[in-house]
């Protein structure tokens, strides 16, 4: 064989195994619909952070790494961005007040284009006495709860000020500390969820109840995932319109390939009020 065919050949084989993996098989947990209806019991009998979940639908997906499709937040509900400014020590609540909250507001107005925001609640994951990664495929709210939670969070008159108009919650995403090893967040195509896909999922509190939506399996279904995250990366996810763009249905994902010694995913997740201009 001539050397310049061979060297060629050796050059195609070495690329092909350092390109990047551009799909993962992955397992997530869908909801099962059932005539009763779905529950979410937290916290049940005074047994403070006891959870009592449904019975799942496990199922296997193929994730699409975003890095190779960068999403669209006007199309997908997704945005996927560089952000060294929301890397500070989020889990000392003053440094998110002094310097996360901001950023945040700062980072939506500009991505968004939205006129007004609300950051309303910070949850870390992973970290020892704070939530593990949720692995059920869901969005936060029903469109029942969402008009609820700006009532809940803002005072009357502005509260009815931005249900007259076109606002939304949306969801800021983050790794914390080190890049995502195992439980990558996923997030299912909007474009690829027919509407009786969805079900509502109440959750019932001590005190009161909630209302979310989730996902039961339908094989039309496309999946997205970042790879190997990083702290200075995000993203921002639709949660909640009321013009009506569809939310993001999400969930911890266990990857097939993932290693035994891989670290626990920690992460943070902002949420945030956010008002379109009139």
């Amino acid at each position: 064989m001539p050397v310049l065919i061979l060297w060629q050949l050796i050059v195609k084989e070495v690329s092909i195994m350092s390109a990047p993996i551009l799909t993962r098989l992955a397992f997530v947990n869908y909801q099962l619909d059932r005539p009763e209806g779905l529950q979410i019991k937290v916290d049940p009998d005074g047994e403070t952070g006891r959870r009592i979940e449904p019975k799942h639908d496990r199922q296997s997906v193929s994730l699409q790494d975003l890095r190779a499709t960068p999403p669209s937040f006007a199309s997908q509900g997704l945005l996927f961005l560089d952000t060294p400014e929301l890397a500070v020590d989020v889990r000392d609540a003053k440094a998110r007040d002094r310097l996360h909250t901001p950023a945040i507001e700062a980072l939506l107005k500009q991505q968004l284009g939205v006129s007004e925001v609300h950051v309303f609640d910070h949850t870390l994951r992973g970290f020892e006495g704070e939530r593990v990664p949720a692995q059920h495929v869901h969005v936060d709210y029903s469109p029942r709860s969402g008009p609820q939670r700006v009532r809940d969070l803002l005072p009357p008159e502005q509260a009815e000020h931005w249900l007259s108009g076109h606002y939304g919650i949306v969801n800021v995403w983050q790794p914390v500390e080190q890049a995502v090893a195992r439980d990558p967040l996923a997030f299912a195509d909007t474009q690829s969820v027919h509407h009786e896909d969805w079900v509502n999922i109440d959750i019932l509190y001590p005190d009161r109840c909630g209302q979310i939506q989730g996902l039961v399996h339908n094989p039309d279904h496309r999946w997205y995932f970042v790879s190997r995250m990083r702290p200075d990366e995000a993203i921002v996810f639709n949660a909640f319109d009321s013009a009506g763009k569809p939310p993001v249905a999400h969930t911890a994902a266990e990857l097939l390939d993932t290693p035994e010694d891989a670290p626990t995913r920690t992460s943070l997740e902002t949420r945030v009020l956010v008002r379109y201009p009139d």
